[in-house]
């Protein structure tokens, strides 16, 4: 997948209209218990996002910024909330809050690719200031760092340095594949209600997350999806 657009259904939301909120201390439930489940990506994506992601930078906390959007579906806002402490111990969980805006303050389950990164961001911290901090953001102070969205474009792209294919005598050659653009959409798929917010949905033809109806919750609990999961073209 080296050489493959990567398009991801859980990065539709990440651009959010969720206020700010304060910092939180709570004892969240699990994202399961509050009967949320983000986009599962496949096995082969997960592992070719993981290596791009260990690749792309030298500053752990964007990549841990990313990862978490991949894995929990959050908004921009909600990533903000995420405190060093936060973060579990071992580095298997992590909470983010919004005071009930959206799913309400939610303990997400950390994948094992995306562990290192989030523990590298709080080591970040605690190496250098040993502060309670923002966990996304830099305990340096760099500047010149690109935004979250910029960051995830450029890593999307496929890659440079993709191991070249030999091409026959007399074969025919194909011009590079473009890149795509990225659409940001102001989304407000997964808020509680429709009116918690006065802003449409501007998905401008990005694909909706999968839906979280009763019937795929309780079919995912039991370990496996309906067949009508998601949207017909994503299947």
């Amino acid at each position: 997948m080296a050489n493959r657009w990567i398009n991801l259904p859980a990065l539709t939301t990440l651009k959010s209209v969720d206020e700010a909120s304060d910092s939180c201390h709570c004892l969240a439930p699990m994202a399961p218990d509050r009967d949320f489940f983000p986009p599962v990506m496949p096995a082969v994506t997960e592992a070719e996002v993981a290596r791009r992601l260990h690749k792309a930078t030298a500053h752990p906390h964007l990549s841990a910024q990313l990862a978490t959007a991949l894995f929990t579906a959050a908004s921009t806002t909600q990533l903000d909330t995420a405190h060093v402490g936060d973060l579990g111990p071992d580095g298997t969980t992590i909470t983010l809050h919004d005071h009930g805006l959206r799913q309400g303050c939610t303990t997400h389950p950390v994948p094992a690719w995306a562990r290192p990164l989030l523990r590298a961001a709080a080591y970040a911290w605690s190496i250098e200031t040993g502060m309670n901090g923002p966990l996304f953001s830099d305990p340096w102070g760099s500047t010149g760092q690109p935004y979250l969205t910029a960051f995830a474009e450029s890593c999307a792209r496929p890659s440079h340095h993709a191991p070249s294919i030999a091409v026959q005598k007399n074969a025919t050659t194909q011009s590079p594949q473009q890149a795509e653009t990225t659409i940001w959409p102001v989304c407000t798929a997964h808020y509680r209600t429709a009116w918690a917010t006065a802003e449409p949905d501007l998905m401008r033809g990005c694909p909706y997350p999968p839906p979280h109806t009763r019937k795929t919750i309780d079919r995912r609990k039991k370990g496996w999806l309906p067949p009508d999961y998601g949207l017909r073209h994503l299947r």
